[in-house]
């Protein structure tokens, strides 16, 4: 179940929103996070440092807007005032720029398969501002993730494209637990079939119920954290978390992982990875948890 997102937008949203549309109250808030930044987090500062930071006429009119904050993105303690972890928040997203459009990135060809015509044929995008990967010989759409601009500072075309593969693996992990990546709130999963062009895939579908995200896996994923596969694959020379998952869906294509849903609800299902001689069977709960394995020579 998602969340109703619409019961969320109450007066005191509007309110704690509102709040930040000014240009002292943003100053005050960066006048916190300067210094944490700098320093260490939840940093202090007086009420006169406070003041002294800020470019504001009068001392009542910087109460003012500080008690517009307080509460919300603010908090007043004996010691000063330092940020909340929703002021702390909004500071990093203003400092990082994550509001403004990803304008450009070059196109750039990758190194992976297909995981419906089986072509090794990818092509990573910018299209719709969103970081894509699509499959030029029959246009199947296989990742698409949140293009922030600031993943694009500092960084070449082939550094962006290994930070999205790293970044991919991390919210995988984060929803093998169900912790949404984006607000750590509550995920729900249930299996799906994603279809292209009369093929189907098993994926499993993570909702979170705070912030209504929704992240799409392919059901394979489920088990690559498990020690025993990490160990097979290492012991083939394969370090599997280095490998984005556009280079894994070779693996899931081809004989080498094989899946059985025994349930779609509540969820189960039998793996086998043959690696050489080599074998691992594994059984995974609805919990995403791999209650037994077994490897065979």
């Amino acid at each position: 179940m998602v969340a109703d997102q619409s019961a969320e937008i109450t007066e005191e949203v509007i309110e704690a929103i509102a709040s930040l549309g000014n240009e002292t109250r943003l100053e005050i808030l960066f006048a916190l996070y300067e210094p944490e930044w700098e320093h260490h987090e939840w940093h202090m500062m007086t009420f006169t440092e406070l003041y002294d930071a800020v470019d504001v006429g009068s001392s009542s009119q910087f109460s003012y807007h500080l008690d517009r904050l307080i509460g919300k993105f603010i908090c007043e303690t004996p010691e000063g005032y330092r940020l909340t972890y929703s002021g702390n928040k909004i500071a990093r997203v203003i400092n990082s720029g994550v509001y403004e459009s990803t304008s450009k990135f070059e196109s750039h060809e990758l190194t992976g398969t297909c995981l419906f015509c089986e072509n090794e044929s990818l092509l990573a995008a910018l299209e719709d501002e969103r970081f894509t990967i699509r499959c030029t010989s029959c246009d199947a759409i296989l990742i698409t993730d949140f293009f922030p601009r600031s993943q694009t500072r500092y960084r070449s075309t082939s550094e962006i494209i290994e930070s999205f593969g790293h970044h991919i693996w991390s919210m995988c992990m984060l929803l093998q637990k169900r912790i949404c990546p984006e607000c750590f709130g509550y995920v729900d999963r249930f299996v799906d079939v994603y279809e292209h062009n009369g093929k189907t895939r098993p994926i499993h579908v993570n909702s979170c119920r705070e912030c209504g995200v929704v992240l799409s896996i392919p059901i394979e994923v489920s088990i690559i954290f498990h020690p025993a596969v990490l160990h097979l694959f290492w012991e083939h020379d394969v370090l599997l978390l280095d490998i984005p998952l556009w280079e894994f869906f070779g693996y899931i294509v081809s004989d080498v992982i094989e899946v059985d849903i025994v349930s779609s609800d509540p969820f189960e299902a039998d793996f086998e990875i043959t690696l050489d001689n080599k074998m691992l069977s594994l059984h995974v709960d609805e919990q995403m948890t791999v209650t037994s394995w077994q490897n065979d020579e």
